[in-house]
């Protein structure tokens, strides 16, 4: 796992707008250029109508491709099991008895995907019980293309 950002717990990973120090890989200041990218299969899983489709925009002009948006835990696994993307970018607070964290942690066990948390709910508890599930990543709300591509690079550099 690389590491990023100023977080206290330096064995997590935090994607956010705080720089990581050089010697931990690119930050999100590098010219977009030196993040080596492929194009990567995304599940976007976000409730939110007009978030999601920013973020399929922002994908789609990154090179990425979004191979479904999903509104809800359940329907992010079968999503998962069918189209087997590359990663996933995932909401914590999802509609449904179940939130992102679960989905995360069965797609994470059942098909070996990783999950990037995307999420405007960055308090100590909701990041505690997400960090439980080992997400590659997380990534703060409002998403930007910037901080996209930034935390998309670490899925490469895996």
């Amino acid at each position: 796992m690389i590491l990023l950002g100023n977080y206290s717990n330096p064995a997590k990973l935090w994607l956010a707008a705080a720089p990581a120090p050089a010697a931990n890989g690119p930050t999100e200041e590098d010219d977009p250029r030196d993040l080596e990218t492929r194009a990567l299969r995304v599940l976007v899983v976000e409730d939110e109508f007009f978030i999601s489709l920013h973020t399929k925009g922002l994908l789609q002009a990154l090179g990425h491709v979004v191979v479904a948006i999903a509104v809800s835990a359940d329907q992010a696994v079968n999503m998962a099991e069918r189209e087997r993307p590359d990663v996933v970018l995932m909401d914590i607070r999802l509609i449904g008895a179940r939130d992102g964290v679960d989905a995360a942690a069965e797609i994470r066990s059942r098909f070996d995907i990783g999950s990037i948390f995307v999420t405007a709910h960055t308090d100590a508890q909701t990041r505690q019980r997400a960090e439980a599930v080992a997400p590659l990543g997380f990534l703060e709300k409002p998403l930007t293309e910037q901080r996209l591509r930034f935390g998309l690079s670490k899925v490469v550099l895996q």
